[in-house]
């Protein structure tokens, strides 16, 4: 299939890039911005032409997404090479923290026909940006100035993220970040076991590693974790290997509002491809998923459910510290590990080159700090390992493990003049041509960006030292799709179900509950939300009586 021959070319050309974005060519220095992203006044003077309500120019590019260490220096590098093809086109930085970023990029889009803002990171805007922000569906089967293909062609489109019911496609990401396991080398050899490849060969080797007197896994065990981190990653994971088969329930069928043609009337269910249920491949109608949802046809109370928290159960937290598990933080768990006293660790691909980063400067008798920027006490130098997903075996599993495998930037523009919004995708073209990343890469790298997966576009190449520290990773298909996983932890991403869903996986995970309870209580958490996910989609109880229609929310 085309997915696995790209995957495979990728990987002959290894290189991680950062998550975030941002920076240009002309220095922001001494200007300030309002809540809107308006710029207010420079040197004194009064920016009239955004109080009178019109653009910035329409050949300036204002790129306002979150900074980060050697962001603003691979954005500079960017604008400066676009703009020895076009210098009549001026390309602002004005980078942005990530402490209340969601707020200011809510204001952007509120004031979004004064703005001068173009890039933004648009995932974070939610609803506020419907309708506000460019469709690069109405660019990407454009010809491309900077390849000699078309737009689509000129990065890996099949990881986009479409929207659900409409196709369109408003955030361009071009990194990649992969979930994996890490451990110490040094441990493994010493006990003689090797990287497990199923869960039940997770548990010997777990077993092995604790009889020699080393804690087996270094897992945070706090609510971060099961919300949006390490225990909540791996609850997706596992349970995409039983819910493969749901894509027949919640796909769009002929006649649906969503129904694509030239898409759907083709896709066939095949659970021995990780990639046939990518978004490029089968569209999705929410209406039928949240009705199956309601009327219990997709619910969290199955077999392969059962299996996946009795597994989970064999493992945490008796190899992961005991109780100590649920008092241990992210920055707990990563200490364990780099001192040596835990052997395996679960991490994305960023923590490699990270790893690589803080070993060299150990050997320099610096400090290695966490993410609090205090330093890691006791930390050693071991080689380090990674492996993918273990599988899970037994009743209601569906097909081999996957992990969290996905593209990552989330690039989006706030809508503005056709002719300013052609120049915007102009600029965007050029940096995901090979050209355009391979200065952002080369820039951002000298001045300390850390890798967080391949890069999508293709024909980058990599410094040696990079290309080498992923040269044993294979991509292995994302689960972190469509509905495939949406009932793995919490619902519909809101706060108060990922909380009970803390509660009640403590409860079971310490013993104070069995998996039928869990499960049980799990689906309450599920119904009990519902409403409002749905209310969140616009989508009504009304709405699921004929799934094949748009919904009204009424």
């Amino acid at each position: 299939m085309k997915r696995k021959r790209i995957m495979a070319l990728l990987m002959t050309a290894m290189l991680f890039v950062g998550c975030l974005a941002g920076c240009g060519d002309k220095s922001t220095d001494g200007d300030t911005t309002d809540d809107t992203g308006n710029e207010t006044e420079q040197n004194g003077e009064e920016n009239t032409d955004e109080e009178e309500g019109t653009d910035s120019g329409d050949n300036t590019i204002t790129i306002s997404v979150q900074t980060g260490e050697g962001v603003e220096a691979g954005w500079e590098a960017v604008a400066a090479a676009y703009k020895e093809i076009h210098p009549e086109v001026d390309i602002v930085i004005d980078l942005k923290s990530s402490e209340g970023y969601d707020q200011w990029l809510n204001n952007v889009f509120a004031n979004y026909e004064t703005t001068s803002v173009d890039i933004v990171n648009i995932n974070l805007a939610a609803e506020a940006a419907t309708g506000k922000s460019i469709n690069y569906a109405d660019y990407i089967d454009n010809d491309s100035p900077y390849s000699d293909g078309t737009w689509k062609e000129q990065f890996e489109y099949d990881m986009q993220v479409l929207t659900a019911g409409t196709g369109d496609f408003n955030a361009l990401s071009l990194d990649s970040v992969q979930v994996m396991w890490l451990y110490n080398q040094d441990i493994f050899d010493e006990v003689g076991v090797e990287p497990p490849t199923t869960w039940a060969e997770l548990i010997d080797v777990c077993e092995k590693i604790e009889a020699a007197g080393y804690q087996a896994i270094a897992m945070p065990g706090d609510y971060d974790s099961f919300y949006s981190g390490t225990m909540g990653w791996l609850a997706q994971v596992y349970a995409d290997q039983t819910t493969r088969s749901t894509v027949e329930i919640w796909r769009s069928q002929e006649g649906d509002y969503t129904y694509d043609p030239d898409i759907d009337a083709y896709f066939e269910y095949d659970p021995t491809d990780p990639y046939n249920d990518d978004t490029t491949y089968v569209t999705r109608n929410p209406v039928r998923f949240y009705a199956a949802v309601n009327d219990g046809t997709y619910s969290a109370v199955t077999d392969g459910m059962k299996t996946v928290w009795s597994s989970f159960a064999d493992v945490f937290p008796q190899y992961a510290g005991d109780d100590v598990m649920f008092g241990t933080d992210n920055d707990g768990a990563k200490a364990l590990f780099y001192q040596g006293k835990a052997a395996m660790y679960v991490d994305g691909g960023w923590a490699i080159v990270q790893f690589a980063n803080d070993m060299e400067a150990l050997a320099s008798g610096e400090e290695i700090t966490n993410s609090a920027g205090e330093a890691i006490e006791g930390a050693k130098s071991f080689t380090l390992g990674t492996f993918n997903m273990p599988s899970m075996e037994g009743a209601g599993i569906e097909a081999p493990a996957r992990t969290i495998e996905v593209a990552n930037g989330f690039l989006g523009c706030v809508s503005k003049t056709q002719e300013h919004n052609d120049l915007v995708v102009d600029f965007l073209m050029f940096y995901s041509s090979p050209e355009g990343m391979s200065a952002y890469i080369d820039a951002g790298l000298e001045a300390g960006l850390v890798p967080s997966g391949p890069s999508l576009v293709y024909g980058v190449t990599y410094p040696d030292d990079v290309q080498n520290a992923f040269e044993n990773l294979t991509m292995i298909g994302n689960c972190q799709k469509s509905y495939g996983n949406s009932l793995a932890r919490g619902f519909g991403e809101i706060a108060e179900s990922y909380r009970s869903f803390y509660n009640y996986s403590y409860d079971y995970l310490t013993g104070a509950i069995d998996v039928d309870n869990f499960l049980q209580q799990h689906q309450q958490n599920i119904m009990d939300n519902l409403e409002q996910a749905m209310s969140n989609e616009n989508i009504s109880f009304n709405d699921l009586e004929n799934p094949a229609s748009e919904p009204t929310g009424e």
